[in-house]
Order: C-alpha cells, then sequence, then structure tokens
C-alpha cells in the first residue's frame, strides 16, 4: 500500500500529464482555427475603429517615456488613436514624464493616489472611442500589435481581445526563467481561449469594446489584481473574451526573489 507523499507525489504527476495531455488535444482541434487566425492578420484591414489606450502610471518615471513611444510608434492611424495618461499620486517625476509628451492625440490627467483602478476609471470617463486599451506603464507594444488584435473584433460576439506578454530584456537567470514561463504562458491562454475559459484580461494591453465598461461598470479594487476581476465578471455576464496570440507585447518583470514572491502573492491572493 502506498504511503501518505507517494500517493500525493502520483496524483500530482497524474493531474499534470492529464492537463497536459488535454492541452495538446485541444491545440490539435484548433490549430485549423489557429492558421486561419494568422492569415487573416496578415490581411490589410478593411476598416480602422477609434481606439483610445489609457495608460495608470505610479512611480514609473523610469519606464514610462518608452511605453508612451512604443504606443506613438503603433502602425495604426493617427487620427483613429489617442492615449490618456493617468498619474496616480506618483511621488517621483513620473508626472513631469507625462508632460514631456506634447502631442494632440494625447490627455494627460492627474490626481491624488487611489490604485490602478481609479486611474483607469477615471481616464473612462473622457474616452469616446469604439474600442478602449489599458497599458501598463512598465510595459511595450510591438508596433504591429493593434493592426493584429482589431480584426478580432469582425466577430460582434467578441468583447475583449487579450495578447501575447513576453519577458522585456531579461537581465539575469531568475527574469531568464520567467521568460520560459511567460513563453508557456502564451500557449497556455491561447487553448483556455479556444474553450471560453480565459480568466484575465491584463493589463498590458488587453482591448475591449468601450460599451462593456457602459454595461458592467469599471474596474474594481479586487485586492489589486482588478484584471482578473473584470475578466471574471464579463465571464459570468457571458461576454466573450479571446486571445490574439500574435499580438506581443513586453513587460518588465522582477528581478529579484523578493519582487518575484511579492508580485505571485499578491497575484493568488487576488485570485
Amino acid at each position: 500500500m502506498l504511503d501518505f507523499p507517494n500517493l500525493v507525489l502520483y496524483c500530482s504527476l497524474f493531474i499534470s500529464l492529464f492537463f497536459e495531455v488535454f492541452l495538446l488535444i485541444t491545440y490539435l482541434e484548433v490549430r485549423d482555427e489557429i492558421k486561419s487566425e494568422d492569415e487573416r492578420s496578415r490581411n490589410p484591414l478593411a476598416h480602422f475603429p477609434s481606439v483610445t489606450i489609457i495608460v495608470p502610471c505610479f512611480n514609473e518615471e523610469k519606464t514610462v517615456a518608452a511605453t508612451i513611444k512604443s504606443l506613438l510608434h503603433l502602425d495604426y492611424p493617427q487620427n483613429k488613436l489617442n492615449l490618456i495618461l493617468v498619474n496616480d499620486g506618483s511621488s517621483d517625476s513620473t508626472l513631469k514624464e507625462l508632460k514631456k509628451f506634447n502631442n494632440p492625440r494625447i490627455k494627460i490627467l492627474d490626481k491624488e493616489n487611489g490604485g490602478k483602478h481609479t486611474a483607469v476609471n477615471l481616464a473612462l470617463e473622457h474616452v469616446t472611442s469604439d474600442l478602449v486599451g489599458c497599458l501598463d506603464a512598465d510595459s511595450f507594444v510591438i508596433g504591429d500589435a493593434l493592426k493584429k488584435i482589431i480584426p478580432y473584433f469582425d466577430d460582434e460576439k467578441v468583447m475583449a481581445v487579450t495578447p501575447s506578454i513576453k519577458v522585456h530584456e531579461p537581465g539575469n537567470i531568475l527574469q531568464h526563467i520567467q521568460r520560459t514561463e511567460y513563453s508557456w504562458s502564451i500557449f497556455l491562454r491561447r487553448m483556455l481561449a479556444s474553450m471560453g475559459a480565459l480568466y484575465v484580461t491584463p493589463g498590458p494591453f488587453s482591448i475591449f469594446r468601450t460599451r462593456v465598461f457602459a454595461e458592467l461598470g469599471g474596474y474594481r479594487h479586487a485586492h489589486m489584481t482588478e484584471d482578473m476581476e473584470m475578466a471574471m465578471r464579463m465571464q459570468k455576464n457571458h461576454y466573450k473574451i479571446v486571445n490574439s496570440h500574435g499580438a506581443h507585447v513586453y513587460t518588465v518583470t522582477p528581478n529579484t526573489l523578493k519582487g518575484l514572491v511579492k508580485q505571485r502573492a499578491r497575484w493568488s491572493y487576488g485570485f
């Protein structure tokens, strides 16, 4: 008879293997769908809906300029793309960095610190575009990312599209490990999307139909995992969320074990 530790080990191995095989079978079932999406993303867009990207900022003086520049360099008609930058009561030079961008497509809002959800909700009050998205101030988009996301909205049932997130310039072994983990997550989220089971619309460049927020309300506090709460609320109300595996976004990840543990504890607690 197996002792308890071995029983736990074998059960864990069985569940892990079962899940891996399940994902593999899912991939084999949807690979034609993925191929079709890849082909469609290479075709010129038939129309360009108006888009607003919100960038909530709190003490991001080191990265926010590069974040904004990546958005300004998106391959998308300038008259269809606007940015709203929100300084959420930063105590460093973040607001000063934001004010360096003198561009008619950019609106800058400054408020007392209240958390990311309050910053995004303030910006949503100023949004009039067809689509709206958010980009964390430590993330950077690839030039064609938005063009690869837009075609998914041809399906009127699609209410949000999430991108594929990669690690930006890993500098040590811990960040290289996270890069491998994020690469696996790209595959995982694409398979979950095929099953209608995406549980998070991540801060780095998830794009929504603007009416989602008019119908469901804005972001909530949600223990610092507002992006997860919003996706769960959308799922509860049968709003379709899909994933664009070809739309790449890069994000800065923790470079210390302490920072990584703090991040994952927050994610787990929020979940």
